[in-house]
């Protein structure tokens, strides 16, 4: 069972809200009975954001200092890779206790299908780590619950968007694949559990679910990227008290991507890259930022 399932027997916002947190870098607590199975899913996630460099506590990493190192790095090159830390269940513990604070983590912890204990562990959870999302799998339930975010003020519009492309494609990529078997087969005289076997896509399935989703990131990413550069450059402009701002409009047909809206994706720089350009889409006196370019270099 890998982690397509788990998002399947959950709500889509709750679908939605997982994709939102990894995205956004913020911290992920999977709980439940069986560490093994927990161990797996934290994989699963961590290789959903393929962008990200992956380090694992206690094997790359053990003390808190290296791992301020590691950010520090992150702070003086734009251009470096971003890290997504994994915590396995058997090392959680010490991570609580060695590290001070867990932007973009996940985390396996083993723990018993009891309220009052999920409920203390919550608690103590939360003295350590102020907002995170929990995925809570047990055998016979599945759910999430969230600590210090204000879901109201969350626009989800764009994970969405995700899940019912990954669902929409990847659904009329096996129609297809299954009318090619079948015209192929009907004049021969085949025996139905050979057909029934040729039909059955459950792991090309997985595999095309995977690969969709690897896409629809990749491409928000980079056009994140492309409006970070682009708004930093204006932000060096206002530097020189030019007054630039742009259009939201403008910025997706300059980037060449519009699939998420600049308020998503503004949100998500301000995660990756710690710059907040919030600013530079209020209302004011605009200056077309290419004549300010020109006016400042020549």
């Amino acid at each position: 069972m890998d982690f397509f399932n788990v998002l399947e027997d959950l709500k889509k916002s709750d679908s939605s809200l997982i994709f939102y947190c990894l995205l956004n870098r913020i911290p992920i607590i999977i709980t439940g009975e069986d560490s093994e199975i927990i161990d797996n899913y934290l994989i699963d996630l961590s290789e959903l954001m393929h962008f990200r460099k992956e380090v694992v506590f206690y094997t790359d990493f053990i003390s808190n200092s290296e791992y301020q190192e590691l950010l520090q790095n992150e702070t003086i090159d734009y251009n470096s890779q971003r890290t997504q830390i994994r915590s396995s269940c058997d090392v959680s513990g010490k991570s609580l206790i060695e590290i001070d604070q867990f932007n973009s983590w996940i985390i396996g912890f083993k723990l018993e299908n009891n309220k009052l204990k999920l409920e203390n562990f919550i608690k103590f959870i939360k003295e350590k780590v102020k907002v995170f999302l929990n995925i809570m799998i047990y055998s016979k339930s599945i759910s999430i619950n969230t600590v210090g975010l204000d879901l109201k003020q969350l626009d989800l519009t764009f994970e969405q968007n995700i899940l019912q492309k990954i669902s929409r494609d990847t659904e009329k990529a096996i129609v297809k694949m299954k009318r090619v078997l079948l015209e192929k087969t009907k004049t021969e005289k085949l025996d139905k559990d050979l057909i029934k076997i040729l039909l059955d896509f459950e792991v090309e399935k997985k595999e095309l679910k995977k690969n969709i989703l690897k896409n629809e990131i990749q491409k928000f990413y980079s056009g994140s990227k492309r409006a970070f550069f682009i708004l930093s450059k204006f932000n060096l402009l206002n530097s020189f008290e030019m007054n630039v701002r742009i259009g939201s409009k403008s910025l997706l047909e300059i980037i060449d991507y519009d699939e998420a809206s600049i308020r998503r994706m503004v949100s998500f720089i301000e995660k990756e890259w710690g710059e907040d350009f919030s600013d530079l889409f209020e209302n004011g006196k605009k200056v077309n930022a290419l004549d300010s370019m020109q006016s400042l270099w020549g």
